[in-house]
């Protein structure tokens, strides 16, 4: 049997090959990562008799498809958070070296001497709509800093909108301020627009997306979750039922209390472990204080407010937070939308 452990990078990748003994048999060096360049691989070792692994980057998603397209066994190494000392921490490090670390632990993992921690691999309909969702999220990051340039543009040279507009965001509060003589303050507008027209097209594409998915409509039915919100914890989540309990969904989320005991002395308090994509904690911290504050008598929003009367307000959202992702398991394990239950009157 082969294995084969291969150094992933942007463009290039180094592949190094192990038999069952552990002896180096071939290595391949600065081979593309297109598929032109992974065919180096699969000229010389058939998939019947080769195992692949590669540790987990943004192009291992090409590389790894390119491979299991065509019928090999190949898993990618989740390398974050020191889940593996063997390639994080060394002194000495090179793409060669890397990849022969990991044809030894691909032996070692494919034979069941060792289990490392594993990334999931989502198929490429997924990867696009996960896409789709990661520029909406910038798009929005980009309006909001440029609104706070513009307002800081206007205050330093004393510039108010016309009575009746509220905020820049209108076409008619745009229009104005690219009708004054201020140059800069003109591109910052158009800039704004631009990204603004970048967010309703994203918005647009997810929305065709996800038009026949109940799933995703489920999640819109907890007030505070919109189409950018739903599709963003749909994708990440990529298939509920790999997750067996909600416990294991609230851990993938990088929500799990973690504690640490040394010497007698016990963390009583604990941290969370955030693994997992922070865009999605961010947006269930979201979901949690605007749900709350608009839907006081939910049972979420009376969980949460039970817990700021105790502890830390960013506690209280943690708390409340891996609340609302075992209720987001319930829902989807179960195909149904979200009850909302009000405090039973005297």
């Amino acid at each position: 049997m082969n294995y084969i452990g291969i150094d992933v990078h942007k463009s290039i990748c180094t592949a190094v090959v192990m038999n069952d003994d552990e002896k180096v048999i071939d290595q391949i060096i600065d081979f593309g990562t297109n598929d032109e360049g992974c065919s180096a691989i699969v000229d010389r070792y058939s998939p019947e008799d080769s195992y692949i692994l590669f540790e987990n980057l943004t192009t291992a998603h090409r590389v790894y498809h390119f491979f299991k397209d065509r019928g090999y066994r190949v898993e990618g190494l989740h390398t974050g958070h020191g889940c593996v000392t063997e390639i994080s921490k060394t002194d000495f490090k090179t793409d060669l070296e890397d990849a022969t670390k990991l044809a030894r632990m691909c032996k070692d993992h494919f034979t069941g001497r060792r289990k490392y921690a594993l990334v999931h691999f989502a198929d490429i309909d997924s990867m696009k709509a996960k896409e789709l969702c990661r520029v909406m999220n910038d798009c929005s990051e980009q309006r909001d800093k440029l609104n706070l340039r513009i307002q800081a543009y206007m205050d330093l040279f004393d510039i108010h909108l016309p009575k009746g507009l509220k905020n820049v965001y209108s076409n008619k509060a745009m229009t104005y301020l690219k009708s004054l003589d201020h140059p800069a303050l003109t591109i910052m507008v158009e800039d704004m627009a631009s990204v603004m027209a970048h967010i309703e097209t994203s918005r647009e594409g997810l929305e065709s997306l996800f038009k026949d998915n109940e799933d995703v409509k489920n999640l819109m039915s907890i007030k505070g979750i919109a189409i950018q919100t739903a599709a963003t914890i749909y994708t990440a989540i990529d298939g509920i039922e790999r997750f067996e309990t909600p416990e294991s969904l609230v851990s993938y989320f990088g929500l799990k209390i973690t504690r640490h005991e040394s010497g007698g002395d016990r963390d009583l308090h604990g941290h969370i472990n955030k693994r997992g994509d922070p865009l999605v904690r961010k947006y269930l911290a979201n979901v949690v204080v605007n749900h709350s504050k608009y839907y006081p008598d939910s049972d979420l929003a009376r969980f949460y407010k039970r817990k700021k009367e105790v502890m830390p307000h960013w506690k209280a959202t943690t708390a409340a937070m891996r609340k609302l992702v075992c209720i987001i398991w319930a829902m989807l394990t179960r195909h149904q939308v979200y009850r909302f239950s009000s405090p039973v009157k005297a």
